[in-house]
């Protein structure tokens, strides 16, 4: 933890409050990567000794002090920011809120850079704080796994089955009669995925599934290049996809060419990055078409959590710090949140 003393407001900037934020596996792949190209998160918010990193975080803000004549105080808004308990940004108009302009920053794609707008507070705020950095990744992936269904189906293995993104893709698909999907998981988190009844099957990683009749489609969130390699020995020419997610189990970051995904016989492997489909999705589709569809199905998905997803609160640096480690060693149970005010 550093103190550091209030910024002075120079002419269009605002000074933003964190209000509420949560952690997930997403903030440690942040760490991991570091300062790796090309997403180089640790340049989004440079620390004033090069040798250390901010960790990247989402959450709700409101508007503190503002030099800006568009901000007002109290004005609220959800986005990415340092694990802080405040952050200065100079807003830029954009269709959705404002992005963040500051000089000297670095975000890998404006999907980084956006501040929504948020409304007033209300009783799924806690669980939106967690799921909105993430649940897009389950949204555009769904479609994508039904997009390659097609007409004549498949089977989708989702390993990391117990992460929220991969319970968001089977909630996604569950009512898909052309999608059977397989949650692959640790031993330890089965009997959880079993009790949500979203996976057509649950299978741990030492106990491979059966190959299906049909073709396979791998949506890793691992990162994994040994269960990657499991997988395709096990499925061999039924796998017909492999998409690369996430990197639940570690991303090295020594060097750059060590985050490529493993070198593996066919079939095609596709690096899956979120920020990007969403924004050929929303230019497809329209925003406002979009976001009318994204928002109802998070909907949905935080009222399913609610039957089994606890939310618990943390107030201070030590219990940030303290969540982000217990994530980090993967000691952090995965039907548990806590909702951390800086």
């Amino acid at each position: 933890m550093r103190e550091v003393a209030a910024a002075e407001l120079r002419p269009g900037e605002i000074e933003l409050a964190v209000e509420r934020l949560a952690l997930t596996m997403n903030n440690v792949t942040y760490a991991r990567w570091g300062a790796v190209p090309p997403m180089n998160f640790w340049s989004a918010f440079p620390a004033a000794d090069p040798l250390l990193g901010r960790l990247p975080v989402w959450g709700f803000v409101r508007v503190a002090r503002s030099s800006h004549p568009d901000y007002s105080a109290g004005d609220r808004f959800f986005g990415y920011l340092p694990s802080s308990s405040h952050h200065v940004v100079r807003p830029a108009p954009a269709p959705q809120g404002f992005l963040d302009a500051t000089p000297g920053r670095y975000f890998a794609h404006p999907w980084y850079q956006t501040f929504q707008p948020a409304g007033a507070v209300d009783h799924r705020d806690d669980r939106r704080a967690l799921l909105r950095p993430i649940f897009p990744a389950s949204f555009h992936v769904a479609d994508f796994v039904v997009g390659r269904a097609g007409g004549d189906g498949l089977t989708v293995l989702i390993t990391s089955a117990s992460s929220k993104v991969g319970i968001g893709i089977a909630h996604r698909l569950r009512s898909n009669a052309n999608v059977r999907t397989i949650g692959l998981t640790a031993g330890n988190h089965a009997e959880l995925l079993i009790g949500l009844k979203l996976f057509d099957e649950v299978a741990t990683y030492d106990e491979l599934p059966a190959v299906p009749a049909g073709p396979v489609l791998c949506v890793d969130l691992t990162g994994d290049a040994q269960v990657l390699a499991a997988v395709h020995g096990t499925f061999g020419s039924g796998l017909m996809h492999t998409t690369l997610l996430g990197w639940t189990h570690g991303v090295p970051t020594d060097e750059p060419a060590a985050v490529d995904p493993p070198q593996l016989t066919a079939p095609t492997q596709e690096l899956f990055f979120t920020p990007a489909v969403e924004s050929a999705t929303i230019a497809a589709e329209g925003a406002d078409a979009f976001f009318a569809r994204y928002h109802a199905a998070e909907d949905e998905f935080i009222e399913f959590t609610e039957s089994w997803l606890t939310v618990t609160a943390g107030i201070g640096p030590e219990a940030v710090a303290a969540v982000f480690q217990s994530l980090a060693e993967g000691t952090h149970a995965a039907d548990e949140v806590t909702i951390l005010t800086p």
